[in-house]
């Protein structure tokens, strides 16, 4: 603890309790207290700050990375969808014809 041991700490305490008197330490004790208390306040706020921070910074890179996923996952969709219209199975066909016919669905109730 900074380099002062117990002893010495004791020591410490010792002589200022006899250097300001009975009377005036209870105020003085209070005061440090207070300001011992104030000052664990301070660090535990910015410790909190700090790690809302990190966590905002954390779900950023993952919204990125997902983000990027997506991406991805549209492309492929996009390739399986033009090899698929070039060579068309029945299974294609079906999954075709029901998304043409839901997008037609989609556009009539927009128009109602």
């Amino acid at each position: 603890m900074l380099g002062i041991s117990y002893g010495e700490l004791f020591v410490l305490l010792g002589a200022t309790a006899a250097l300001i008197g009975p009377k005036d330490l209870p105020i003085i004790a209070r005061t440090a207290g207070r300001f011992a208390g104030r000052s664990i306040g301070y660090v535990q706020l910015a410790r909190g700050q700090f790690e809302s921070v990190m966590q905002q910074s954390q779900a950023r890179q993952v919204h990125k990375e997902l983000q990027d996923t997506i991406a991805q996952l549209e492309a492929i969709r996009h390739e399986i969808r033009t090899i698929s219209f070039m060579n068309p199975g029945p299974m294609t066909l079906r999954l075709v014809d029901s998304t043409n016919t839901a997008a037609a669905n989609n556009a009539v109730k927009w128009m109602i």
